[in-house]
């Protein structure tokens, strides 16, 4: 009787729950079909025009060359001497210091012997000159008590009068004289300076060698200045100049250091259609051959705009929205500028598309 009951009991609550269940669906339904299913309209991004005046950032790189950099050549022939400072590689010499010192005793004994037969023909003119021409005799008393064996010839007396000239020319002196001054042309070749402080890059020849005239001796190299020489486009240059600085980075060192555009080459290259930069930088930290960067800002733009690139439709035109109408108009591309372009002819307050719209063409409706 009791399992009767309880049978009944859950027939009912399960009939009962059916119709509740049942009852909760059909309003769900009924308020879903009264729900008012909105339309989404696609729009489009407008960007409105207000030009201004624009300072472009571009990047340039190359390499980076000495500045100052020699190759040594011989142009006399004899031993080469040892000196206090070794020419080798990666010695530093300082301006005017003894780079490389060759063996000169026999040729500078053959100008001291000049010396001594031009200083013995000035002796033996002085007396006839004396009486031929009395006024001009005490300046060439004077150069004659000046005359010093071990130093360069000072400059002839001047002769007042062509016969005068023509007199001391009979005595072979001017002859002499030149012939002199050739020599010391020559001993001094003996004797390399540094033309600048820098370092030895290349050395080809140790003490006790011979040398000869031609031989190539090695290489010196300013390290205090260097060149960067790198690639612009032709659009780039136009807002650069000389004496502009530009900030210069490598992946080879930490931090950034200071350059300065010394020149731009008026010459396209053919292949490339870029123009030669030529930045000088000093930087204790550079090495030649080193490959850097260079950012350069330009000089200020007047009156542009900066636009995607992916906004330039064809050879240069961009689409306006005219009364949500498209029209294409011709714009002046001035400079690149990573994905942007900078743009001239457009006044202030034209509207033009902020993103590239599918299946554009002159004349299409859009929905702003």
């Amino acid at each position: 009787m009791l399992n009767k009951k309880i049978t009944i009991i859950v027939v009912v609550f399960i009939i009962f729950a059916g119709f509740l269940i049942n009852s909760i669906l059909s309003n769900q339904k009924e308020s879903m079909k009264r729900r008012p299913q909105s339309k989404k309209k696609k729009t489009t991004k407008i960007i409105t025009v207000q030009n201004q005046d624009i300072q472009t950032e571009f990047e340039i790189s190359g390499h980076l060359t000495a500045f100052d950099k020699v190759e040594l050549f011989a142009e006399v022939s004899g031993i080469l001497k040892s000196t206090k400072k070794r020419f080798k590689e990666g010695a530093r010499f300082f301006r005017d210091e003894t780079l490389i010192q060759i063996d000169e005793a026999v040729f500078k004994n053959n100008v001291l012997a000049q010396k001594s037969s031009l200083m013995n023909q000035l002796t033996l003119l002085l007396p006839d000159l004396s009486i031929d021409f009395p006024e001009s005799a005490a300046q060439w008393k004077t150069y004659l008590k000046e005359f010093d064996l071990e130093k360069p010839l000072l400059p002839l007396p001047t002769p007042d009068s062509d016969k005068e000239r023509y007199y001391i020319a009979s005595r072979n002196i001017f002859n002499q004289f030149y012939t002199i001054k050739s020599m010391e042309e020559t001993l001094a070749k003996y004797t390399m300076q540094a033309p600048y402080d820098g370092v030895v890059t290349q050395a080809n020849i140790n003490p006790g060698t011979l040398v000869r005239a031609g031989q190539k001796l090695g290489e010196f190299t300013n390290t205090d200045v260097y060149e960067l020489v790198a690639s612009a486009s032709i659009q780039e240059v136009q807002h650069i100049k000389p004496g502009d600085n530009v900030t210069l980075t490598s992946n080879e060192i930490d931090g950034k250091f200071k350059g300065q555009i010394q020149r731009i080459n008026s010459v396209i290259d053919r292949e490339s259609q870029s123009v030669k930069v030529y930045i000088t930088t000093r930087d204790s930290r550079l090495r030649d051959g080193m490959y850097c960067t260079a950012h350069v800002k330009s000089n200020p733009i007047n009156d542009v705009t900066r636009v995607p690139r992916n906004l330039i439709v064809g050879n240069g035109h961009i689409y306006v929205v005219q009364d949500s109408v498209l029209a294409l108009r011709k714009v002046e591309v001035v400079a690149f500028e990573n994905d942007k372009l900078i743009i001239r002819g457009l006044e202030d307050g034209t509207q033009i598309l902020g993103e590239p719209v599918e299946g554009a063409f002159d004349g299409k409706k859009i929905e702003k």
